[in-house]
Protein backbone atom coordinates (compact mmCIF):
# COMPACT_ATOMS: atom_id res chain seq x y z
CA UNK A 1 0.00 0.00 0.00
CA UNK A 2 1.42 3.46 -1.20
CA UNK A 3 1.88 5.86 1.84
CA UNK A 4 -1.25 8.04 2.14
CA UNK A 5 -3.05 4.78 1.56
CA UNK A 6 -1.46 3.89 5.37
CA UNK A 7 -1.73 6.87 6.48
CA UNK A 8 -5.64 7.78 5.26
CA UNK A 9 -6.27 4.10 6.82
CA UNK A 10 -4.40 5.15 9.97
CA UNK A 11 -6.39 8.35 9.84
CA UNK A 12 -10.16 6.42 9.54
CA UNK A 13 -9.14 4.47 12.79
CA UNK A 14 -8.26 7.63 14.71
CA UNK A 15 -11.41 9.22 13.41
CA UNK A 16 -13.61 6.19 15.18
CA UNK A 17 -11.46 6.29 18.15
CA UNK A 18 -12.29 10.09 18.43
CA UNK A 19 -15.88 9.07 17.85
CA UNK A 20 -16.13 5.83 20.31
CA UNK A 21 -14.58 8.26 23.06
CA UNK A 22 -17.04 11.15 22.64
CA UNK A 23 -18.21 10.78 25.99
CA UNK A 24 -15.55 9.82 28.03
CA UNK A 25 -13.28 12.86 29.59
CA UNK A 26 -11.23 14.96 27.38
CA UNK A 27 -8.01 13.62 29.10
CA UNK A 28 -9.21 10.55 27.70
CA UNK A 29 -9.46 11.26 24.35
CA UNK A 30 -6.64 12.87 24.07
CA UNK A 31 -4.53 9.77 25.39
CA UNK A 32 -6.24 7.89 22.63
CA UNK A 33 -5.63 10.58 19.64
CA UNK A 34 -1.82 10.77 20.81
CA UNK A 35 -2.00 6.86 20.75
CA UNK A 36 -2.89 7.15 16.86
CA UNK A 37 -1.65 10.22 15.77
CA UNK A 38 2.09 8.88 17.17
CA UNK A 39 1.56 5.52 15.13
CA UNK A 40 0.41 7.17 12.34
CA UNK A 41 3.55 9.77 12.21
CA UNK A 42 5.64 7.10 13.31
CA UNK A 43 4.76 4.88 9.91
CA UNK A 44 6.02 7.96 7.54
CA UNK A 45 8.79 7.09 5.48
CA UNK A 46 12.06 8.71 6.08
CA UNK A 47 11.77 9.90 2.24
CA UNK A 48 8.54 11.33 2.89
CA UNK A 49 9.67 12.39 6.41
CA UNK A 50 13.08 14.48 5.16
CA UNK A 51 10.92 16.21 2.36
CA UNK A 52 8.19 17.34 4.14
CA UNK A 53 10.17 18.59 6.55
CA UNK A 54 11.99 20.60 3.81
CA UNK A 55 8.78 22.01 2.38
CA UNK A 56 7.95 22.30 6.12
CA UNK A 57 10.59 24.84 6.72
CA UNK A 58 10.73 26.60 3.70
CA UNK A 59 7.17 28.02 4.24
CA UNK A 60 8.35 28.56 8.01
CA UNK A 61 11.48 30.72 6.65
CA UNK A 62 9.26 32.80 3.84
CA UNK A 63 7.06 33.64 7.23
CA UNK A 64 9.95 34.78 9.72
CA UNK A 65 11.83 36.68 6.49
CA UNK A 66 8.18 38.43 6.04
CA UNK A 67 7.46 39.03 9.31
CA UNK A 68 10.66 40.76 10.57
CA UNK A 69 11.28 39.13 13.87
CA UNK A 70 14.79 39.42 15.33
CA UNK A 71 14.62 35.54 17.02
CA UNK A 72 12.42 32.94 16.90
CA UNK A 73 12.03 29.93 19.63
CA UNK A 74 12.49 26.53 18.02
CA UNK A 75 12.45 22.92 19.40
CA UNK A 76 14.77 20.22 18.17
CA UNK A 77 13.05 17.61 16.20
CA UNK A 78 13.04 14.47 18.01
CA UNK A 79 11.73 10.74 16.59
CA UNK A 80 9.10 11.34 14.47
CA UNK A 81 8.90 14.88 14.54
CA UNK A 82 8.65 17.51 11.82
CA UNK A 83 12.96 17.96 11.29
CA UNK A 84 13.63 21.89 12.53
CA UNK A 85 17.72 21.44 10.76
CA UNK A 86 16.84 23.42 7.93
CA UNK A 87 15.27 25.86 9.51
CA UNK A 88 18.01 26.18 12.20
CA UNK A 89 20.46 26.92 9.61
CA UNK A 90 18.30 29.40 7.73
CA UNK A 91 17.90 31.23 10.41
CA UNK A 92 21.59 31.31 11.38
CA UNK A 93 22.21 32.37 7.91
CA UNK A 94 19.53 35.33 7.89
CA UNK A 95 21.18 36.45 11.44
CA UNK A 96 18.10 35.58 13.46
CA UNK A 97 18.94 34.52 16.88
CA UNK A 98 17.87 30.48 17.10
CA UNK A 99 16.14 30.23 20.81
CA UNK A 100 15.90 26.63 22.16
CA UNK A 101 14.00 25.55 25.45
CA UNK A 102 16.01 23.08 28.12
CA UNK A 103 13.12 20.97 29.89
CA UNK A 104 13.02 19.84 33.64
CA UNK A 105 11.52 17.10 34.14
CA UNK A 106 11.18 17.39 37.65
CA UNK A 107 9.22 20.79 37.45
CA UNK A 108 8.18 20.43 34.07
CA UNK A 109 8.94 23.79 32.89
CA UNK A 110 11.24 25.07 30.18
CA UNK A 111 14.74 27.50 30.34
CA UNK A 112 15.75 29.25 27.31
CA UNK A 113 18.66 29.39 25.92
CA UNK A 114 20.67 31.08 22.56
CA UNK A 115 21.74 27.94 19.90
CA UNK A 116 25.07 29.24 18.34
CA UNK A 117 26.17 26.13 16.82
CA UNK A 118 25.25 22.07 16.49
CA UNK A 119 27.55 21.40 19.21
CA UNK A 120 25.99 23.00 22.02
CA UNK A 121 23.59 20.77 22.32
CA UNK A 122 23.71 17.79 24.09
CA UNK A 123 20.74 14.53 25.18
CA UNK A 124 18.60 15.71 27.96
CA UNK A 125 15.83 14.86 29.31
CA UNK A 126 13.71 11.89 27.21
CA UNK A 127 16.81 11.57 25.26
CA UNK A 128 16.11 14.68 23.45
CA UNK A 129 18.90 17.06 22.21
CA UNK A 130 18.60 19.78 24.16
CA UNK A 131 21.30 22.91 25.29
CA UNK A 132 23.95 22.11 27.16
CA UNK A 133 24.26 24.52 30.20
CA UNK A 134 28.09 24.60 30.11
CA UNK A 135 27.84 25.77 26.28
CA UNK A 136 25.16 27.25 25.20
CA UNK A 137 24.27 30.99 26.73
CA UNK A 138 20.87 30.98 28.88
CA UNK A 139 18.53 34.04 28.28
CA UNK A 140 17.61 36.79 30.47
CA UNK A 141 14.53 36.14 32.96
CA UNK A 142 12.64 38.62 31.05
CA UNK A 143 13.32 37.58 27.89
CA UNK A 144 10.17 37.08 25.13
CA UNK A 145 10.71 35.52 21.85
CA UNK A 146 9.64 36.74 18.68
CA UNK A 147 7.75 34.04 17.55
CA UNK A 148 7.25 30.22 18.99
CA UNK A 149 7.68 26.92 16.67
CA UNK A 150 6.01 24.45 18.70
CA UNK A 151 6.06 20.76 17.67
CA UNK A 152 3.24 18.41 18.81
CA UNK A 153 1.03 15.01 18.06
CA UNK A 154 -2.13 16.73 16.57
CA UNK A 155 -3.53 20.03 15.69
CA UNK A 156 -6.66 21.12 14.28
CA UNK A 157 -7.21 24.50 11.93
CA UNK A 158 -9.16 26.12 15.26
CA UNK A 159 -6.17 26.53 16.98
CA UNK A 160 -6.03 23.20 19.41
CA UNK A 161 -2.34 21.38 19.65
CA UNK A 162 -2.17 18.03 20.99
CA UNK A 163 1.42 17.27 22.58
CA UNK A 164 2.70 14.57 24.46
CA UNK A 165 1.18 15.28 27.79
CA UNK A 166 3.87 16.80 29.92
CA UNK A 167 2.50 20.18 29.62
CA UNK A 168 5.68 22.31 29.23
CA UNK A 169 4.99 24.55 26.63
CA UNK A 170 1.35 25.37 28.19
CA UNK A 171 3.48 26.52 31.67
CA UNK A 172 5.76 28.25 29.44
CA UNK A 173 3.02 30.22 27.47
CA UNK A 174 1.88 30.99 31.00
CA UNK A 175 4.86 32.68 31.93
CA UNK A 176 4.70 34.77 29.27
CA UNK A 177 2.05 35.90 29.72
CA UNK A 178 2.68 37.04 33.11
CA UNK A 179 6.01 38.82 31.91
CA UNK A 180 3.63 40.57 29.29
CA UNK A 181 0.64 41.98 31.65
CA UNK A 182 -2.14 43.35 29.82
CA UNK A 183 -2.40 45.19 27.10
CA UNK A 184 1.42 43.63 25.67
CA UNK A 185 0.55 41.29 22.61
CA UNK A 186 2.02 38.11 22.77
CA UNK A 187 4.55 36.43 19.86
CA UNK A 188 2.92 34.21 17.13
CA UNK A 189 2.80 30.52 18.20
CA UNK A 190 2.74 28.08 15.25
CA UNK A 191 2.48 24.66 15.33
CA UNK A 192 4.97 22.32 12.85
CA UNK A 193 2.85 19.07 11.72
CA UNK A 194 2.25 17.00 8.81
CA UNK A 195 -0.83 17.72 7.29
CA UNK A 196 -1.60 13.95 7.66
CA UNK A 197 -1.56 14.88 11.98
CA UNK A 198 -4.24 17.56 11.12
CA UNK A 199 -7.81 16.30 13.18
CA UNK A 200 -10.99 17.47 13.11
CA UNK A 201 -11.07 18.79 16.50
CA UNK A 202 -8.67 18.14 19.28
CA UNK A 203 -10.26 18.26 23.17
CA UNK A 204 -9.21 20.71 25.16
CA UNK A 205 -9.01 21.47 28.87
CA UNK A 206 -8.74 25.10 30.42
CA UNK A 207 -4.81 25.07 31.11
CA UNK A 208 -4.45 23.76 27.14
CA UNK A 209 -2.53 26.15 24.83
CA UNK A 210 -3.70 27.05 21.37
CA UNK A 211 -1.61 28.14 18.54
CA UNK A 212 -1.85 30.83 16.08
CA UNK A 213 -1.25 29.00 13.32
CA UNK A 214 -0.53 25.57 11.81
CA UNK A 215 2.13 25.32 9.02
CA UNK A 216 2.39 21.94 7.06
CA UNK A 217 3.99 20.78 3.74
CA UNK A 218 0.94 21.79 2.04
CA UNK A 219 -0.26 25.49 3.59
CA UNK A 220 -0.78 27.75 6.28
CA UNK A 221 -4.05 27.20 8.69
CA UNK A 222 -4.02 30.09 10.26
CA UNK A 223 -6.66 30.35 13.55
CA UNK A 224 -8.74 33.31 13.05
CA UNK A 225 -9.72 33.86 16.68
CA UNK A 226 -6.05 34.50 17.59
CA UNK A 227 -3.90 37.52 16.89
CA UNK A 228 -0.18 37.51 17.43
CA UNK A 229 2.76 40.26 18.03
CA UNK A 230 3.36 41.92 14.69
CA UNK A 231 0.17 40.89 12.78
CA UNK A 232 2.09 38.89 10.42
CA UNK A 233 -0.66 36.04 10.00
Amino acid sequence: MAINGKLEAIKQDESVAIITMEESGASVQKQAIRQHMNRLRNGITEEHRSEWSRLICNRAAEWLQASGGKNVMLYVAFRSEVDTRPLVEWAWQAGLTVIVPLSDPLSRTMTLYELRDWSELRPGAYGILEPDPGKAAVCSEDFVPDAVFVPGLSFDTAGGRLGYGGGYYDRFRERLLSKLGPGRPMPCWIGLAFEAQLADRIPREPHDANVDAVMTERTLYANSQYTCKGGFL
